[in-house]
């Protein structure tokens, strides 16, 4: 996703839900009637164990999990429905017609090959909002939803596949599914339907824990600008541009409240966007030289398709 950090939400709910379900399932009675021993005689350790730092196994782990194609399909259907949904009940129009609609699909159609998942995102569905927000969002399955004030912010072609090569990022690295994979895992440690162990049951507790404290990293937007900018390079688009929007967005939000802490955070900041992305360039140009990189800015005001 690529919106304005002042929307940052959403972020640290269910923990206390999630820790009292802990601390009431955790302890079971044996056959003998005994309870299992507590995991931690520190309470800053189980602290620290629940809220600390996440680390690579955490994803590891996850990513080990599987979501059947189909189930995807349902989930993103289920969560595009709704965000369709509520846009209408805030009166804002939301269109599959026209030159925008139509010169998006184009760029879509352009990015969507470099995938690693192609296959299985071969059908895209694109929904353009007519709302002035600077917003782009992308859903499980391969569903696509663009404002129309992302399209007036990009400024050029350019800008424009990178933010397409950031949603379609998403997609393929799976980072909406990241939900799913949690709920899943959830069902499986709770249940006990492969045993009951302490040290298992608080391994994924703890886990799970980090996770909920942190459902959107800005790890994976990062990821996702790389992939964006990286695909722009190679389809002859010049990633500067999509450096550059991040710059404007810096410098429009420049006046706005302080944002959450770094690890509460969804999104990185603008300004760590930009510098990032200009890096990318110099390393691309380094690897692979081009000096005949396109803005496209002429096609872009003409919507050109």
């Amino acid at each position: 996703m690529i919106r304005p950090l002042f929307q940052e939400r959403r972020t640290i709910r269910m923990i206390a839900w999630f820790l009292s379900s802990i601390l009431f399932n955790a302890f079971p009675a044996t056959s003998s009637g005994q309870q299992p021993s507590f995991p931690f005689s520190d309470p800053s350790k189980m602290f620290e164990q629940f809220f600390g730092a996440a680390p690579a196994a955490d994803r590891a782990e996850l990513e080990q999990i599987e979501i059947a194609p189909r189930d995807e399909t349902q989930i993103g259907e289920r969560a595009s429905r709704e965000y369709l949904a509520a846009l209408r009940r805030a009166g804002t129009k939301v269109v599959t017609r026209g030159d925008d609609f139509q010169y998006l699909q184009k760029l879509i159609r352009l990015v969507q090959p470099k995938m690693e998942h192609a296959d299985r995102y071969r059908s895209i569905r694109l929904f353009l909002a007519d709302s002035d927000e600077t917003d782009a969002r992308s859903f499980p399955g391969g569903t696509l939803i663009f404002y129309r004030g992302m399209l007036d912010f990009a400024e050029n072609e350019a800008a424009m596949i990178g933010v397409i090569g950031h949603e379609l990022s998403h997609l393929d690295r799976g980072h909406q599914l990241y939900d799913a994979k949690r709920m899943k895992l959830m069902h499986n440690t709770f249940s006990g339907a492969n045993g009951f162990s302490p040290d298992k049951f608080f391994h994924s507790g703890a886990m799970l824990m980090r996770s909920f404290s942190r459902p959107f990293r800005p790890e994976d937007e990062s990821q996702a600008d790389k992939d964006g900018a990286k695909w722009a390079y190679e389809l002859g688009y010049d990633p500067r541009e999509m450096a550059k929007l991040f710059l404007r967005m810096h410098e429009r939000d420049r006046g706005a409240a302080a944002g959450l802490p770094s690890f509460l955070r969804t999104h990185p900041y603008h300004l760590d966007r930009y510098k990032a992305l200009m890096d990318l360039y110099n390393e691309l140009q380094t690897a692979n030289p081009n000096p005949k990189l396109v803005i496209g800015a002429d096609d872009f005001a003409a919507r050109r398709f």
